[in-house]
Protein backbone atom coordinates (compact mmCIF):
# COMPACT_ATOMS: atom_id res chain seq x y z
CA UNK A 1 0.00 0.00 0.00
CA UNK A 2 2.77 2.16 0.68
CA UNK A 3 4.13 2.08 -2.53
CA UNK A 4 0.91 2.97 -4.55
CA UNK A 5 0.49 5.73 -2.04
CA UNK A 6 3.76 7.37 -2.78
CA UNK A 7 3.27 6.62 -6.69
CA UNK A 8 0.25 8.53 -6.09
CA UNK A 9 1.50 11.60 -4.12
CA UNK A 10 3.40 13.26 -6.88
CA UNK A 11 3.22 13.24 -10.87
CA UNK A 12 5.82 12.09 -12.67
CA UNK A 13 8.96 14.21 -12.58
CA UNK A 14 12.76 13.58 -14.15
CA UNK A 15 14.62 12.65 -10.96
CA UNK A 16 18.49 14.61 -10.97
CA UNK A 17 20.93 12.04 -10.78
CA UNK A 18 23.18 9.43 -12.62
CA UNK A 19 20.84 7.86 -14.49
CA UNK A 20 22.78 5.19 -16.59
CA UNK A 21 19.32 4.39 -18.21
CA UNK A 22 19.32 4.34 -22.18
CA UNK A 23 17.25 7.07 -23.71
CA UNK A 24 13.43 5.95 -24.03
CA UNK A 25 13.88 5.51 -27.73
CA UNK A 26 16.22 2.95 -27.39
CA UNK A 27 14.73 0.77 -24.42
CA UNK A 28 13.43 -2.71 -25.39
CA UNK A 29 10.18 -2.02 -23.40
CA UNK A 30 8.58 0.91 -21.85
CA UNK A 31 6.27 0.64 -18.43
CA UNK A 32 4.96 4.39 -18.06
CA UNK A 33 3.83 2.99 -14.72
CA UNK A 34 7.39 1.60 -13.88
CA UNK A 35 8.86 4.36 -14.80
CA UNK A 36 6.07 7.03 -12.80
CA UNK A 37 7.17 4.63 -9.86
CA UNK A 38 10.93 4.77 -10.31
CA UNK A 39 10.93 8.57 -9.99
CA UNK A 40 8.43 9.02 -7.71
CA UNK A 41 10.96 6.33 -5.22
CA UNK A 42 13.98 8.06 -6.35
CA UNK A 43 12.66 11.61 -5.68
CA UNK A 44 11.91 10.97 -2.08
CA UNK A 45 15.48 8.13 -1.68
CA UNK A 46 17.75 11.20 -3.22
CA UNK A 47 17.01 13.44 -0.12
CA UNK A 48 18.67 10.78 2.16
CA UNK A 49 20.82 9.22 -0.33
CA UNK A 50 21.80 10.29 -3.76
CA UNK A 51 23.88 7.19 -3.89
CA UNK A 52 21.33 4.07 -3.90
CA UNK A 53 18.49 6.44 -5.31
CA UNK A 54 20.48 6.16 -8.25
CA UNK A 55 21.07 2.99 -7.88
CA UNK A 56 17.40 2.02 -7.89
CA UNK A 57 16.78 3.60 -10.99
CA UNK A 58 19.34 2.80 -12.83
CA UNK A 59 18.91 -1.68 -11.80
CA UNK A 60 15.03 -2.29 -11.00
CA UNK A 61 14.11 -1.08 -14.82
CA UNK A 62 16.78 -3.04 -16.21
CA UNK A 63 15.30 -5.56 -17.35
CA UNK A 64 12.81 -3.67 -19.26
CA UNK A 65 15.35 -0.99 -20.58
CA UNK A 66 17.81 -3.56 -22.07
CA UNK A 67 16.77 -7.21 -21.96
CA UNK A 68 13.24 -7.35 -23.99
CA UNK A 69 14.45 -8.83 -27.08
CA UNK A 70 10.95 -9.51 -28.46
CA UNK A 71 7.34 -8.58 -27.21
CA UNK A 72 4.37 -8.84 -29.76
CA UNK A 73 2.42 -11.63 -31.23
CA UNK A 74 3.10 -14.69 -32.50
CA UNK A 75 2.14 -16.92 -35.72
CA UNK A 76 -1.81 -17.39 -33.39
CA UNK A 77 -1.86 -13.94 -32.99
CA UNK A 78 -1.08 -14.54 -28.92
CA UNK A 79 1.14 -12.50 -26.72
CA UNK A 80 5.00 -13.64 -27.13
CA UNK A 81 8.22 -12.50 -25.07
CA UNK A 82 12.15 -13.06 -25.25
CA UNK A 83 14.06 -11.68 -22.35
CA UNK A 84 17.89 -12.71 -22.56
CA UNK A 85 19.87 -12.36 -19.00
CA UNK A 86 21.81 -9.31 -20.34
CA UNK A 87 25.22 -9.66 -22.24
CA UNK A 88 24.26 -13.28 -23.41
CA UNK A 89 21.46 -13.32 -25.84
CA UNK A 90 19.50 -16.56 -24.60
CA UNK A 91 16.41 -16.79 -22.41
CA UNK A 92 17.18 -18.98 -19.17
CA UNK A 93 13.65 -20.01 -17.39
CA UNK A 94 15.11 -18.80 -14.34
CA UNK A 95 16.82 -16.01 -14.83
CA UNK A 96 13.76 -14.75 -16.77
CA UNK A 97 10.92 -15.30 -13.92
CA UNK A 98 13.57 -13.75 -11.38
CA UNK A 99 14.19 -10.54 -14.28
CA UNK A 100 10.47 -9.74 -14.43
CA UNK A 101 9.13 -10.87 -10.27
CA UNK A 102 9.63 -6.78 -9.07
CA UNK A 103 7.36 -6.08 -11.89
CA UNK A 104 4.51 -8.69 -11.68
CA UNK A 105 2.86 -6.79 -8.48
CA UNK A 106 2.24 -3.88 -10.58
CA UNK A 107 0.46 -5.50 -14.15
CA UNK A 108 -2.89 -4.42 -12.98
CA UNK A 109 -1.88 -1.10 -13.55
CA UNK A 110 -0.17 -1.28 -16.81
CA UNK A 111 -2.15 -2.88 -19.68
CA UNK A 112 1.00 -3.33 -21.75
CA UNK A 113 3.31 -4.82 -18.80
CA UNK A 114 0.64 -7.43 -18.21
CA UNK A 115 0.81 -8.47 -22.46
CA UNK A 116 4.69 -8.43 -22.12
CA UNK A 117 4.21 -11.04 -18.94
CA UNK A 118 1.54 -12.95 -20.79
CA UNK A 119 4.23 -13.15 -23.41
CA UNK A 120 7.17 -14.33 -21.47
CA UNK A 121 4.46 -17.22 -19.83
CA UNK A 122 3.54 -18.02 -23.26
CA UNK A 123 7.11 -18.58 -24.66
CA UNK A 124 8.23 -20.39 -21.20
CA UNK A 125 4.99 -22.50 -21.46
CA UNK A 126 6.42 -23.40 -24.95
CA UNK A 127 10.28 -23.72 -23.98
CA UNK A 128 9.02 -26.59 -21.49
CA UNK A 129 6.71 -28.13 -24.20
CA UNK A 130 9.96 -28.32 -26.58
CA UNK A 131 12.54 -29.70 -24.04
CA UNK A 132 11.69 -29.85 -20.17
CA UNK A 133 15.33 -30.89 -19.45
CA UNK A 134 17.13 -27.49 -20.98
CA UNK A 135 17.81 -24.92 -18.69
CA UNK A 136 18.18 -21.70 -21.99
CA UNK A 137 16.51 -21.51 -24.60
CA UNK A 138 17.49 -19.38 -28.70
CA UNK A 139 14.74 -17.12 -29.97
CA UNK A 140 14.02 -19.46 -32.81
CA UNK A 141 15.77 -22.42 -34.09
CA UNK A 142 17.43 -20.28 -36.76
CA UNK A 143 20.40 -20.98 -35.63
CA UNK A 144 22.72 -23.67 -33.66
CA UNK A 145 23.07 -23.34 -30.16
CA UNK A 146 27.02 -22.79 -29.60
CA UNK A 147 26.62 -25.73 -27.35
CA UNK A 148 25.47 -28.00 -30.19
CA UNK A 149 28.19 -30.42 -29.78
CA UNK A 150 27.50 -31.84 -26.14
CA UNK A 151 26.28 -34.85 -26.02
CA UNK A 152 22.70 -35.14 -24.40
CA UNK A 153 19.74 -37.11 -24.05
CA UNK A 154 17.31 -36.31 -24.99
CA UNK A 155 18.91 -34.34 -27.92
CA UNK A 156 18.50 -30.91 -28.36
CA UNK A 157 16.74 -29.39 -31.28
CA UNK A 158 18.08 -25.68 -32.34
CA UNK A 159 15.65 -23.93 -30.34
CA UNK A 160 17.97 -24.62 -27.22
CA UNK A 161 20.52 -22.70 -26.21
CA UNK A 162 21.66 -25.27 -23.76
CA UNK A 163 20.72 -28.52 -22.57
CA UNK A 164 22.15 -28.72 -18.99
CA UNK A 165 18.79 -30.14 -16.51
CA UNK A 166 18.54 -27.80 -13.26
CA UNK A 167 15.22 -28.50 -11.19
CA UNK A 168 14.76 -25.03 -10.71
CA UNK A 169 14.07 -24.21 -13.96
CA UNK A 170 10.95 -25.99 -13.50
CA UNK A 171 10.44 -24.72 -10.28
CA UNK A 172 10.52 -21.02 -12.07
CA UNK A 173 8.30 -22.01 -14.64
CA UNK A 174 5.35 -22.51 -12.09
CA UNK A 175 6.36 -19.57 -9.88
CA UNK A 176 6.08 -17.28 -13.07
CA UNK A 177 2.44 -18.91 -13.29
CA UNK A 178 1.42 -18.36 -10.10
CA UNK A 179 3.07 -14.58 -9.67
CA UNK A 180 1.46 -13.95 -12.45
CA UNK A 181 -2.34 -15.57 -11.19
CA UNK A 182 -2.34 -13.95 -7.85
CA UNK A 183 -1.75 -10.57 -9.26
CA UNK A 184 -3.35 -10.53 -12.54
CA UNK A 185 -6.35 -12.87 -12.14
CA UNK A 186 -6.42 -13.86 -15.44
CA UNK A 187 -6.62 -17.14 -16.89
CA UNK A 188 -6.45 -16.74 -20.38
CA UNK A 189 -3.08 -17.87 -20.29
CA UNK A 190 -3.96 -20.83 -18.58
CA UNK A 191 -4.71 -22.86 -21.43
CA UNK A 192 -4.71 -26.51 -22.97
CA UNK A 193 -1.07 -25.69 -23.75
CA UNK A 194 -0.07 -24.49 -20.36
CA UNK A 195 -1.40 -27.32 -18.47
CA UNK A 196 0.34 -30.11 -20.64
CA UNK A 197 3.68 -27.93 -19.85
CA UNK A 198 2.79 -28.23 -15.95
CA UNK A 199 2.08 -32.10 -16.50
CA UNK A 200 5.59 -32.28 -18.59
CA UNK A 201 7.25 -30.74 -15.23
CA UNK A 202 5.42 -33.20 -12.89
CA UNK A 203 6.31 -36.18 -15.00
CA UNK A 204 10.06 -34.71 -15.58
CA UNK A 205 10.60 -34.24 -11.96
CA UNK A 206 9.24 -37.92 -10.84
CA UNK A 207 11.57 -38.96 -13.28
CA UNK A 208 14.79 -38.11 -11.88
CA UNK A 209 13.18 -38.98 -8.44
CA UNK A 210 14.59 -42.61 -9.63
CA UNK A 211 17.33 -44.60 -7.60
CA UNK A 212 20.64 -45.00 -9.64
CA UNK A 213 19.83 -48.83 -10.66
CA UNK A 214 16.45 -48.13 -12.48
CA UNK A 215 17.89 -44.66 -13.11
CA UNK A 216 21.42 -45.74 -15.09
CA UNK A 217 18.99 -49.09 -16.58
CA UNK A 218 17.14 -45.96 -18.01
CA UNK A 219 18.46 -42.86 -17.73
CA UNK A 220 15.74 -40.11 -18.98
CA UNK A 221 18.73 -37.91 -18.87
CA UNK A 222 22.48 -37.28 -19.91
CA UNK A 223 24.85 -34.98 -20.61
CA UNK A 224 28.31 -34.66 -21.30
CA UNK A 225 30.44 -31.81 -22.51
CA UNK A 226 33.98 -31.38 -24.05
CA UNK A 227 35.58 -29.62 -21.45
CA UNK A 228 38.29 -28.27 -19.18
CA UNK A 229 35.99 -27.74 -16.29
CA UNK A 230 34.69 -30.52 -14.35
CA UNK A 231 31.52 -28.40 -13.33
CA UNK A 232 30.49 -27.84 -16.67
CA UNK A 233 30.05 -31.91 -18.04
CA UNK A 234 28.52 -35.22 -15.85
CA UNK A 235 30.39 -38.24 -15.25
CA UNK A 236 29.47 -40.77 -17.53
CA UNK A 237 26.77 -38.43 -18.84
CA UNK A 238 24.46 -38.79 -15.25
CA UNK A 239 26.55 -37.63 -12.53
CA UNK A 240 26.97 -39.19 -8.73
CA UNK A 241 25.25 -41.83 -7.38
CA UNK A 242 21.99 -41.47 -5.53
CA UNK A 243 19.44 -43.88 -3.84
CA UNK A 244 15.87 -43.47 -4.10
CA UNK A 245 14.20 -41.48 -1.79
CA UNK A 246 11.46 -39.01 -2.68
CA UNK A 247 14.09 -36.19 -4.12
CA UNK A 248 14.80 -35.15 -7.73
CA UNK A 249 17.91 -35.28 -9.30
CA UNK A 250 19.25 -31.99 -10.03
CA UNK A 251 22.55 -32.90 -12.15
CA UNK A 252 23.26 -28.83 -11.97
CA UNK A 253 22.85 -26.00 -9.70
CA UNK A 254 21.23 -22.48 -10.67
CA UNK A 255 24.31 -21.45 -11.31
CA UNK A 256 24.92 -23.63 -14.48
CA UNK A 257 27.57 -25.79 -11.93
CA UNK A 258 27.14 -29.60 -12.09
CA UNK A 259 26.15 -30.76 -8.61
CA UNK A 260 29.08 -32.65 -6.50
CA UNK A 261 25.81 -34.98 -4.76
CA UNK A 262 22.60 -35.79 -6.86
CA UNK A 263 19.67 -34.16 -4.74
CA UNK A 264 19.85 -30.42 -4.64
CA UNK A 265 18.04 -29.55 -1.52
CA UNK A 266 17.07 -25.68 -2.31
CA UNK A 267 15.90 -26.78 -5.88
CA UNK A 268 13.59 -29.57 -4.09
CA UNK A 269 12.57 -26.96 -2.18
CA UNK A 270 11.47 -24.34 -4.37
CA UNK A 271 10.26 -27.41 -6.34
CA UNK A 272 8.20 -28.19 -3.17
CA UNK A 273 6.65 -25.00 -2.77
CA UNK A 274 5.70 -23.91 -6.19
CA UNK A 275 3.95 -27.28 -7.11
CA UNK A 276 1.86 -26.72 -3.86
CA UNK A 277 1.46 -22.86 -5.22
CA UNK A 278 -0.01 -24.40 -8.51
CA UNK A 279 -2.29 -27.13 -6.84
CA UNK A 280 -4.00 -24.09 -4.95
CA UNK A 281 -4.21 -21.94 -8.60
CA UNK A 282 -5.34 -24.90 -10.19
CA UNK A 283 -8.67 -25.05 -8.33
CA UNK A 284 -9.09 -21.69 -9.51
CA UNK A 285 -8.09 -21.46 -12.82
CA UNK A 286 -10.15 -24.89 -13.43
CA UNK A 287 -7.48 -27.74 -14.59
CA UNK A 288 -8.50 -30.63 -16.01
CA UNK A 289 -8.72 -34.21 -14.90
CA UNK A 290 -5.93 -35.23 -11.79
CA UNK A 291 -3.63 -32.14 -12.15
CA UNK A 292 -4.46 -30.54 -9.19
CA UNK A 293 -3.88 -33.63 -7.11
CA UNK A 294 -0.79 -34.53 -8.99
CA UNK A 295 0.80 -31.75 -8.29
CA UNK A 296 -0.55 -31.43 -3.95
CA UNK A 297 1.16 -35.19 -4.00
CA UNK A 298 4.15 -34.07 -5.42
CA UNK A 299 4.69 -31.06 -3.54
CA UNK A 300 4.17 -33.42 -0.53
CA UNK A 301 6.47 -35.85 -1.60
CA UNK A 302 9.09 -33.66 -2.06
CA UNK A 303 8.30 -31.45 1.22
CA UNK A 304 8.80 -34.77 3.21
CA UNK A 305 11.68 -35.88 1.49
CA UNK A 306 13.80 -32.72 2.28
CA UNK A 307 12.69 -32.65 6.05
CA UNK A 308 13.71 -36.47 6.21
CA UNK A 309 17.17 -36.78 4.36
CA UNK A 310 18.35 -33.25 4.33
CA UNK A 311 18.00 -31.71 7.84
CA UNK A 312 20.74 -32.54 11.26
CA UNK A 313 21.61 -30.76 13.72
CA UNK A 314 23.70 -28.76 11.45
CA UNK A 315 20.36 -27.17 9.87
CA UNK A 316 19.85 -27.85 5.99
CA UNK A 317 21.93 -29.63 4.18
CA UNK A 318 23.27 -27.99 0.12
CA UNK A 319 23.49 -31.48 -1.69
CA UNK A 320 22.58 -34.78 -0.02
CA UNK A 321 22.73 -38.34 -1.64
CA UNK A 322 20.30 -40.40 0.03
CA UNK A 323 22.83 -42.81 1.14
CA UNK A 324 23.69 -40.93 4.49
CA UNK A 325 26.02 -38.56 2.54
CA UNK A 326 25.48 -34.19 2.44
CA UNK A 327 27.37 -31.69 1.01
CA UNK A 328 27.06 -28.41 3.73
CA UNK A 329 27.70 -25.50 1.86
CA UNK A 330 25.99 -22.66 -0.19
CA UNK A 331 26.25 -21.07 -3.54
CA UNK A 332 25.34 -17.23 -4.10
CA UNK A 333 22.50 -18.35 -6.89
CA UNK A 334 19.14 -18.63 -6.10
CA UNK A 335 17.48 -21.06 -4.77
CA UNK A 336 20.33 -21.30 -2.49
CA UNK A 337 20.02 -22.34 1.31
CA UNK A 338 20.13 -18.45 2.47
CA UNK A 339 16.92 -17.78 0.51
CA UNK A 340 14.75 -20.65 1.99
CA UNK A 341 12.24 -18.01 4.07
CA UNK A 342 12.18 -15.93 0.39
CA UNK A 343 10.97 -19.11 -1.34
CA UNK A 344 8.79 -19.49 0.91
CA UNK A 345 9.88 -23.17 2.60
CA UNK A 346 10.89 -21.66 5.72
CA UNK A 347 10.09 -18.98 8.43
CA UNK A 348 12.80 -16.59 8.27
CA UNK A 349 12.61 -17.57 12.20
CA UNK A 350 12.67 -21.12 12.14
CA UNK A 351 15.44 -22.82 13.86
CA UNK A 352 16.62 -25.14 11.33
CA UNK A 353 17.27 -22.06 8.73
CA UNK A 354 18.73 -20.01 11.77
CA UNK A 355 21.30 -22.67 12.42
CA UNK A 356 22.03 -22.98 8.84
CA UNK A 357 21.92 -19.30 8.44
CA UNK A 358 24.89 -18.72 10.59
CA UNK A 359 26.47 -21.56 9.09
CA UNK A 360 26.55 -20.41 5.33
CA UNK A 361 27.59 -16.92 6.91
CA UNK A 362 30.60 -18.34 8.01
CA UNK A 363 33.89 -19.74 7.14
CA UNK A 364 32.02 -23.14 7.67
CA UNK A 365 30.91 -22.22 3.94
CA UNK A 366 33.72 -22.66 1.75
CA UNK A 367 32.25 -20.42 -0.68
CA UNK A 368 31.80 -17.42 1.84
CA UNK A 369 34.41 -14.99 1.28
CA UNK A 370 35.35 -11.82 3.56
CA UNK A 371 38.12 -8.98 2.49
CA UNK A 372 38.41 -5.71 2.55
CA UNK A 373 35.55 -4.61 0.05
CA UNK A 374 33.64 -6.61 2.07
CA UNK A 375 31.54 -10.16 2.74
CA UNK A 376 29.16 -12.52 1.05
CA UNK A 377 28.53 -16.17 -0.50
CA UNK A 378 30.01 -16.85 -4.02
CA UNK A 379 30.60 -19.92 -5.50
CA UNK A 380 32.59 -22.48 -8.30
CA UNK A 381 31.09 -20.92 -11.30
CA UNK A 382 33.19 -17.88 -10.81
CA UNK A 383 35.51 -18.94 -8.20
CA UNK A 384 37.58 -18.33 -4.85
CA UNK A 385 37.19 -14.61 -3.52
CA UNK A 386 34.36 -13.45 -5.99
CA UNK A 387 31.65 -12.05 -3.89
CA UNK A 388 28.18 -12.11 -5.40
CA UNK A 389 26.27 -9.22 -5.16
CA UNK A 390 22.90 -11.12 -5.25
CA UNK A 391 23.98 -13.00 -1.76
CA UNK A 392 23.87 -9.88 -0.01
CA UNK A 393 20.54 -8.92 -1.40
CA UNK A 394 19.37 -11.58 -0.36
CA UNK A 395 21.00 -11.89 3.10
CA UNK A 396 19.21 -8.52 3.38
CA UNK A 397 15.91 -9.86 2.20
CA UNK A 398 15.84 -12.93 4.84
CA UNK A 399 16.92 -10.81 7.44
CA UNK A 400 14.51 -10.24 10.39
CA UNK A 401 17.27 -7.58 11.81
CA UNK A 402 16.58 -3.98 10.61
CA UNK A 403 20.63 -3.26 11.12
CA UNK A 404 21.73 -6.08 9.12
CA UNK A 405 19.56 -4.87 6.21
CA UNK A 406 20.93 -1.43 6.78
CA UNK A 407 24.51 -2.52 7.01
CA UNK A 408 23.84 -5.05 3.68
CA UNK A 409 22.57 -1.64 1.54
CA UNK A 410 25.87 0.31 2.45
CA UNK A 411 27.56 -3.13 1.25
CA UNK A 412 25.71 -2.97 -1.80
CA UNK A 413 26.49 0.76 -2.45
CA UNK A 414 30.13 0.65 -1.83
CA UNK A 415 31.18 -2.04 -4.32
CA UNK A 416 29.91 -1.21 -7.66
CA UNK A 417 32.52 0.36 -8.49
CA UNK A 418 31.15 3.55 -9.04
CA UNK A 419 28.98 1.79 -11.76
CA UNK A 420 25.69 2.23 -9.52
CA UNK A 421 24.89 -1.47 -10.85
CA UNK A 422 24.69 -4.60 -9.29
CA UNK A 423 27.39 -6.85 -11.26
CA UNK A 424 27.68 -10.58 -11.53
CA UNK A 425 30.52 -11.39 -8.31
CA UNK A 426 33.03 -8.42 -7.27
CA UNK A 427 36.87 -9.49 -5.75
CA UNK A 428 36.69 -9.43 -2.17
CA UNK A 429 39.41 -7.07 -1.64
CA UNK A 430 38.23 -4.77 -5.08
CA UNK A 431 35.05 -4.00 -6.02
CA UNK A 432 37.16 -2.91 -9.49
CA UNK A 433 37.90 -6.36 -10.31
CA UNK A 434 34.29 -7.41 -10.82
CA UNK A 435 32.63 -9.84 -13.54
CA UNK A 436 29.41 -9.25 -15.85
CA UNK A 437 28.42 -5.80 -15.83
CA UNK A 438 25.00 -6.43 -17.49
CA UNK A 439 23.39 -9.54 -15.45
CA UNK A 440 19.81 -8.30 -14.96
CA UNK A 441 18.73 -10.83 -12.47
CA UNK A 442 21.26 -9.33 -9.93
CA UNK A 443 19.49 -5.67 -10.96
CA UNK A 444 16.12 -6.91 -10.32
CA UNK A 445 16.46 -8.50 -7.11
CA UNK A 446 18.11 -5.04 -6.16
CA UNK A 447 15.33 -3.45 -7.14
CA UNK A 448 13.27 -6.06 -5.61
CA UNK A 449 14.93 -5.61 -2.00
CA UNK A 450 14.54 -1.86 -2.24
CA UNK A 451 10.34 -2.21 -2.62
CA UNK A 452 11.04 -4.44 0.19
CA UNK A 453 12.44 -1.75 2.32
CA UNK A 454 10.29 0.92 1.34
CA UNK A 455 7.15 -1.41 2.82
CA UNK A 456 8.83 -3.03 5.85
CA UNK A 457 11.93 0.00 6.64
CA UNK A 458 10.91 3.06 4.69
CA UNK A 459 13.08 5.42 7.24
CA UNK A 460 16.51 3.41 6.34
CA UNK A 461 15.98 5.32 2.44
CA UNK A 462 13.64 7.88 3.13
CA UNK A 463 14.62 11.84 5.03
CA UNK A 464 11.01 11.14 6.33
CA UNK A 465 8.03 8.67 6.32
CA UNK A 466 5.67 9.88 3.55
CA UNK A 467 2.19 10.11 4.94
CA UNK A 468 3.37 9.59 8.23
Amino acid sequence: MFLHLLVAAALVCTAQGQSRRPPPANRTFVSKYIDGMINNLTTQMREKDPVLADMFGNCLPNTLDTTVLFHGMDHEGLPDTFIITGDIHAMWLRDSTNQVLPYIRFVDRDPALDLMLQGLLRRQTKSVLIDSFANAFNFDGSKPSPWASDIRHPNMTNAVYEGKYELDSLAAFLKLSRSYWHHSKNATVFDESWQRAVTKVISTIQAMQAGMDQYTANPPYKFQRDTYAPTDTLSQGIGPPGASCGLSRSPFRPSDDATLLPFLVPANAMAAVELRQVELMCHEVGCKGTLAHSLGALAEELSRAVQLHATSAHGFAYEVDCHGNSVYMDDANIPSLLSLPYLGFVDRKDPRYLITRQRVLSSKNPYFFRGASGEGIGGPHVGYGYIWPMSIAMRALTSTEESEVEWCLELLKTTTNSTRFMHESFWKDDPARFTRPWFAWANSLFGELILMVAERYPHLIFKATVFS
